[in-house]
């Protein structure tokens, strides 16, 4: 998904993906602040710190499944919704690493530059989603910096924030 992101032009951060223990190590070190979550599974998002790169427990953990490192990208959480040539974004505020773990983050409907909404259409049309939830950190600087497209993403509690007509349009979608 990275790589075909990345090749449309779309901003994406320094990623790893890996099992081995040194490149785990390498990565960390080559960087100020690093994120990790498994490469399947749903498991949230946490900051990479000395107890996980101890010896033991980094070998343990890599010899279950691998894992996605990457650089830690400062700014705010955008999500943005596409349906078909529809695109619905907010801005999630959060004091959680991850979002998903903050039941007081806030989630403000905001418009997105037409080039960036461009991007979403051209990610779904990429990996061959009709429907998707993308995730950005936008950056201090005013850059959009792709984190992932999530092929079968919630979207109830982000319905009823925003207002955006997400279910209705997915029946639409469904319907066709």
């Amino acid at each position: 998904q990275l790589g075909a992101v990345h090749q449309l032009g779309v901003q994406i951060p320094p990623t790893m993906i890996t099992n081995d223990p040194e490149d785990v190590r390498r990565f960390a070190q080559s960087h100020a602040r690093v994120i990790f979550k498994p490469v399947y599974g749903g498991a949230h998002t946490r900051d990479l710190g000395p107890a996980h790169l101890a010896p033991h427990r980094l070998e343990l953990a890599l010899q279950l499944a691998p894992i996605t490192l990457q650089a830690y990208i400062p700014g705010t959480n955008v999500r943005s919704y596409v349906l078909g040539n529809a695109v619905y974004t907010a801005e999630i505020r959060s004091a959680s690493l991850d979002f998903r773990e903050d039941s007081h983050a806030v989630v403000l409907p905001m418009a997105l530059p037409a080039d960036v909404q461009e991007q979403c259409l051209a990610i779904a049309r990429t990996l061959f989603l009709t429907w998707t939830a993308i995730d950005w950190r936008l950056t201090p600087w005013g850059e959009y910096v792709f984190l992932e497209a999530n092929p079968s993403p919630m979207f109830l509690h982000f319905e009823r924030q925003t207002g955006f007509p997400i279910t209705q349009d997915l029946v639409h979608l469904l319907m066709q």
